[in-house]
């Protein structure tokens, strides 16, 4: 039996110019799986805990390897488990979720590789779809984050990211085209009336002087320019309202409006009856859950409705926002749980009671790490969230997409 060999784990940094882990496994046959761990700007109150790097990088050599070492590398649920038992806390606050989440998917790719089987097919297994991902690849659809504002951006936009969204029935590699030609025509409508084309975290432009609006107006005219809008290429929007929200009011300054979630509902009616939506996230801070729940009796016939700091990739939250019908989708973020094992439970239960699947990137996140391209592919995830198609650490992303693409055309 193929066994443990060694680890290597240290610090890296990441598109933020902030530090991250970096962790190494070796089996005794040579095989090596490495992984990167990205951070986001925007958390739930209720993600894995994210220990300072140092901490992370010491728990990995000293307290987690030691003890895993004894156990099967291709059990992966035992291996996550036994992880789980030695923190011992809720949120993974005593060993980190980011010490816990880079030695899981450190297991996963030196298994794969192993095996001699891409990364998505050895996901597939862990996942049970093992067959469906044989008989026939189904790619997730690319939301582009095209602008960038909220925690994103040095700007006074509100909403956090405004997406360009490819019709459902486009193949990956068109669907790609479309992000990159709207994302190239933002560009020049930017450029022509004299805004900056600077980015945010993740690759989308953040001109000043923007409100919510003129936004989705500009791209309304970047897609115009070569798509039928409403056809072809849609809506979408992460709003991540709660960074918005103080002491019951939503206030979107650069538009000049202090909302209750009432008001803020009656606005988001406006914008889908202008724009063509297929889905809005977290359009109410986590724990205004009467807001959640009257935006979701609204909208859940004609719209998406996404839960990202809602839910967190927590299976045991996500039986909450299910009962008392919060959300129609989801966003998956390993890092918001801490091990493969959960996040493929999560999927799995939100599979289950017929929710959208969006695997998701952080804004802060590493060149070298595709790893929800292929979580993407081996689940079947109807969406993936990877930024704009600009920056490398978001086009990877993409490229991985294309790879596997093309090894099963």
């Amino acid at each position: 039996m193929n066994k443990f060999d060694s680890v290597k784990s240290y610090k890296i940094i990441n598109s933020r110019s902030d530090w991250t882990i970096r962790t190494e496994i070796v089996l005794k046959d040579g095989s090596v799986g490495v992984s990167t761990i990205p951070e986001g700007a925007s958390k739930g109150e209720r993600e894995a805990i994210e220990l300072p790097v140092e901490k992370a990088v010491e728990n990995v050599l000293n307290k987690i390897f030691p003890v895993i070492k004894a156990f099967d590398p291709f059990d992966q649920c035992k291996i996550d488990n036994v992880m789980i038992g030695l923190d011992g806390t809720e949120f993974k606050s005593n060993l980190g979720g980011n010490s816990i989440l880079s030695v899981s998917l450190a297991v996963a790719r030196a298994c794969a590789n192993s095996r001699k089987l891409p990364l998505y097919r050895y996901i597939a297994e862990q996942y049970g779809t093992t067959k469906a991902v044989s008989d026939g690849i189904s790619f997730p659809t690319p939301l582009f984050n095209v602008l960038n504002g909220g925690k994103h951006a040095q700007n006074n936009l509100s909403f956090q990211e405004f997406m360009v969204i490819p019709a459902r029935n486009i193949n990956i590699e068109k669907a790609l085209e479309i992000g990159v030609n709207v994302y190239d025509a933002l560009k020049e409508l930017l450029h022509k009336d004299n805004y900056s084309t600077g980015v945010g975290d993740e690759g989308g432009f953040a001109p000043s002087d923007f409100t919510v609006h003129k936004a989705l107006e500009y791209i309304k005219k970047a897609i115009g320019e070569k798509y039928k809008i409403g056809k072809e290429v849609f809506f979408g929007t992460d709003v991540a309202a709660e960074s918005f929200y103080s002491k019951g009011n939503y206030e979107i300054k650069e538009e000049g409006r202090k909302m209750t979630r009432e008001q803020l509902l009656d606005y988001y009616k406006e914008l889908v009856s202008i724009y063509p939506f297929i889905l809005i996230e977290d359009p109410y801070y986590e724990k205004d859950i009467p807001g959640w729940m009257e935006f979701t009796k609204e909208f859940e016939d004609k719209l998406i409705v996404v839960a990202d700091d809602l839910v967190v990739t927590n299976p045991k939250i996500l039986d909450e926002v299910i009962e008392k019908k919060l959300a129609t989708g989801v966003i998956v973020k390993p890092n918001q749980v801490g091990t493969l094992s959960e996040t493929l439970n999560f999927i799995k239960k939100a599979k289950s009671h017929g929710m959208t699947v969006i695997v998701s990137h952080r804004s802060g996140d590493t060149g070298e790490d595709t790893f929800i391209s292929d979580l993407g592919v081996a689940v079947g995830a109807d969406f993936i969230k990877a930024g704009a198609p600009d920056r490398g650490e978001r086009v990877v992303k993409y490229n991985r997409l294309l790879e596997i693409y093309h090894n099963h055309k």
